[in-house]
């Protein structure tokens, strides 16, 4: 008569059940800790919250996302200027200083900036990348400006 020990077989169920408890425990504290995911920039006043995160007292006057909200241009009363993307679950952001290294293509404005960590970085702006590529072309100006009147 064969030998039908349980035992073997309860020890199976068991590493699967603590197993799947395990799995289901890091799903939920990842999601508890937001990592992972695809963030987005909800709306504008998330943007204006991330560029206050950035620039402690930013105040955020003009605010312009991309289409698919991974990214955003936005500019205060002194005419300084965020570019705020997405980098990994969390935002980053960078004053835009100077038009060099900005180029627009239609609707895309694409943005070199002087920090090789950040990037590269191409917004899908419609019909406010015109509007946004004249303004930055004024940034070298407008700092050389203030500049001399110091």
């Amino acid at each position: 008569m064969p030998d039908l020990d349980p035992i073997p077989g309860l020890w199976l169920a068991l590493q699967l059940t603590v197993s799947l408890i395990a799995i289901l425990g890091l799903g939920w504290m990842a999601r508890k800790l937001q990592l992972g995911g695809d963030p987005r920039i909800a709306d504008e006043d998330h943007a204006r919250a991330l560029a206050d995160q950035a620039i402690c007292g930013f105040d955020a006057t003009a605010v312009v996302l991309d289409r698919a909200r991974v990214g955003a241009l936005v500019r205060d009363r002194h005419d300084r200027v965020l570019l705020i993307r997405q980098h990994g679950s969390h935002f980053a952001a960078r004053e835009i200083t100077s038009h060099a290294g900005i180029r627009l293509d239609g609707r895309f404005l694409t943005i070199a900036t002087q920090d090789k960590h950040f990037g590269t970085v191409t917004l899908d702006l419609g019909d406010q990348a015109q509007v946004w590529a004249a303004s930055l072309r004024r940034l070298g100006s407008l700092r050389r400006l203030g500049n001399a009147l110091k």
